[in-house]
């Protein structure tokens, strides 16, 4: 026996000088096949297939390995540890496929960088930071009650201003309420923007409300006769026959806000419907008389100067 150990080291020697031992016999023998050099091998993994990056399955759990020299091997801002406590994965940047970079949906946004989109308003999180700029967190960024996807797939309206058209009516109002175009401020073009018509009173879709042939805008900016009312000055005439909607006096009209635009004791419609007299003439027949007294007082004919044809007038 102490012959025998004796004899290793030399044989030690001789095996190692000797040109038909392999590689892997002298490592054997010498109990250094661990591969204790400082150098990566390229075939990591003894597959017997040439890899081309630092990482594999070393553990040969099925699982793909991150290079534990490389503590962020995806370069997205996250280290490994980071990228396990968000559960992300660490050999991809873009683990939810977003459009943006985990490390930034971590530190920069808030998002959730395993969920496309974060606030669950139908649009991922990368369109709505590089496209639409709108909040990738609040499904409603301007709060107008209208979802982000919504105002950019369907509406069409702005997802960052509550009142797209400036109408004083918020998008979701005009679209639920008003049923108004929430991108056309006067949607009935009556010279009103729809916020205007909702406090008046008036119907932002028909744009003469009342029916008495004068628009809404016309009424409230220029005549200054009731929107709501057909005959302003209840005489008996609609406002658009006493007014052309130019709001200035011309032959032919009266006034929409005076029933008796001529003052003689008969409004304006009786004049025009049952005397036939001239509503803007107190003296249609220019006798003397008024023609209300005429009516009223006397009986006699407010369109003939001799009611009673005795040639005196």
């Amino acid at each position: 026996m102490q012959r025998h150990l004796a004899l290793t080291p030399l044989l030690g020697v001789i095996l190692a000088g000797c040109p038909f031992i392999t590689a892997a016999q002298d490592c054997a023998y010498r109990g250094t096949c661990g591969d204790t050099d400082t150098v990566v091998d390229t075939d990591p993994d003894t597959d017997t297939v040439i890899d081309t990056d630092t990482v594999d399955d070393t553990d040969t759990d099925t699982v793909v390995d991150t290079d534990p020299s490389d503590d962020d091997p995806d370069h997205d801002g996250l280290t490994n540890a980071e990228e396990e406590e968000a559960g992300t994965n660490p050999n991809v940047a873009d683990s939810d496929l977003d459009g943006i970079n985990d490390g930034d949906e971590v530190n920069t946004y808030g998002t959730d960088p395993t969920r496309q989109d974060s606030d669950g308003d139908g649009l991922d999180d990368g369109d709505e930071v590089n496209d639409w700029h709108t909040d990738p967190n609040d499904s409603d960024s301007d709060d107008d009650g209208l979802d982000d996807a919504d105002e950019v797939l369907t509406t069409h309206t702005d997802p960052n201003d509550d009142d797209s058209d400036d109408d004083g009516l918020s998008d979701a109002e005009e679209l639920s309420t008003t049923s108004t175009d929430p991108n056309d401020d006067d949607s009935d073009d009556d010279g009103l923007t729809d916020g205007q018509e909702v406090v008046l009173g008036t119907d932002p879709n028909d744009p003469d409300t009342d029916g008495d042939g004068l628009s809404d805008g016309v009424e409230v900016s220029v005549t200054l006769t009731n929107p709501t009312i057909a005959d302003t000055d209840d005489d008996g005439l609609l406002d658009g026959e006493e007014d052309d909607g130019d709001g200035v006096p011309e032959a032919g009209e009266t006034d929409p806000l005076d029933d008796d635009s001529d003052d003689d004791g008969l409004t304006d419609g009786d004049e025009v419907d049952v005397t036939h007299t001239d509503p803007n003439d107190e003296d249609s027949d220019g006798d003397g008389l008024s023609d209300g007294d005429e009516v009223n007082l006397y009986g006699t004919d407010p369109n003939s100067a001799d009611s009673d044809n005795d040639g005196v007038r």
